[in-house]
C-alpha cells in the first residue's frame, strides 16, 4: 500500500484518562481513539478522531494497538504513531515529538520515563546528550533479553515479570525467554536473532512511531497470535512492549560471543 506524504496516524488505547491533548495534536495526523473506559470524552474530541471504537478493558495497550492493526489495517500514512491515554506522563515533549517526524528513525521510541516522580529510569541517566531526538526528550532503554532485567540500572519490576514468565512456561535459567515469546508468537525470524544476542532496546511506556511499510511487513498470522499472547498471562503483555521495536524491524544488540 503507497503511503500518503506528509500524513501520520495516531492510534490512542485509552482507559480513563483525559484526551483534551488531542486536540493539540498537528493536523497532519488522523487520529484513532480506542476506549476500554468510562465515555466521559468531549464532543471535541470525539469530532477529531477519524475512528472511536470501544473495546472491553482487557490485554492491556498491546491489545489496542494490535487490533488497530488487524482490523484498520497499516493505513496509508508514512508513520503509524502508538500511544497510551495520557503519553504526556511517559513522554513531556510528546506533541512537539509529534510535530517532528522527519528527525524520527524508521522505528522510533518516544518516551523519557515511566513517571518524573518515579525516578525510572533514574535521574542521572535523564541529560539531553542521551536523547535520540535533538533538542526533544526521547530515549530507548537496554535490557537483557535473557532476563528481561534493565541494563543500566536494577529494575525490580521487570525481574520480577521476567521471573514470573519462566516459571510460567518452565524454562530452566539461561534460557532465552525474549526469543521463546517471539517463537511463541510465530515470529521465527525474528526469535532467531534475538537468540543470537544479548541485549534489545525498548520506549518505556510502549508509545513510539513505526513506519507505515514496516506494519505491512508483519505477518496477520502473528499479529493474531500477540493479541492472543497480550490477552493471556500477565507477563505477555509487558513482553510486547519490550518487543515493539524489534518486532517492526530494530536489530538486537551485542552477539552472543563464538563458541569455543
Amino acid at each position: 500500500m503507497e503511503s500518503t506524504s506528509g500524513v501520520h496516524d495516531l492510534v490512542i488505547a485509552r482507559y480513563n484518562e483525559s484526551l483534551d491533548w488531542v486536540l493539540r495534536v498537528p493536523d497532519t495526523y488522523r487520529v484513532h481513539i480506542y476506549n476500554k473506559g468510562d465515555a466521559t470524552i468531549s464532543a471535541e474530541v470525539r469530532e477529531r478522531a477519524e475512528t472511536f471504537t470501544t473495546l472491553r478493558n482487557a490485554g492491556r495497550e498491546s491489545d489496542t494497538y494490535l487490533t488497530h492493526m488487524l482490523e484498520y489495517g497499516p493505513g496509508t500514512g508514512e508513520f503509524t504513531v502508538f500511544s497510551q491515554g495520557d503519553p504526556h506522563e511517559h513522554s513531556p515533549d510528546f506533541l512537539e515529538l509529534l510535530a517532528t517526524p522527519e528527525r524520527w528513525s524508521d522505528v522510533q521510541p518516544l518516551t523519557w520515563w515511566w513517571k518524573e516522580e518515579s525516578h525510572i529510569p533514574p535521574p542521572i541517566l535523564l541529560t539531553p546528550e542521551r536523547s535520540i531526538v535533538q533538542g526533544l526528550r526521547a530515549r530507548a532503554e537496554l535490557f537483557a533479553l535473557n532476563t528481561f532485567q534493565a541494563l543500566e540500572w536494577v529494575d525490580i519490576a521487570a525481574e520480577s515479570i521476567g521471573r514470573e514468565y519462566r516459571l510460567l512456561h518452565r524454562l530452566p535459567e539461561g534460557v532465552n525467554i525474549s526469543a521463546h515469546f517471539l517463537e511463541m508468537c510465530e515470529l521465527p525470524d525474528i526469535a532467531d536473532q534475538a537468540a543470537q544476542h544479548l541485549v534489545g532496546r525498548y520506549g518505556i511506556g510502549a508509545i513510539f512511531g513505526v513506519r507505515t511499510h514496516l506494519i505491512e511487513k508483519l505477518p496477520t498470522r502473528a499479529m493474531v497470535r500477540l493479541r492472543q499472547a497480550a490477552m493471556g498471562p500477565a507477563p505477555h503483555g509487558y513482553f510486547c512492549e519490550k518487543l515493539w521495536l524489534h518486532i517492526f524491524g530494530e536489530p538486537f544488540m551485542m552477539p552472543l560471543p563464538p563458541s569455543s
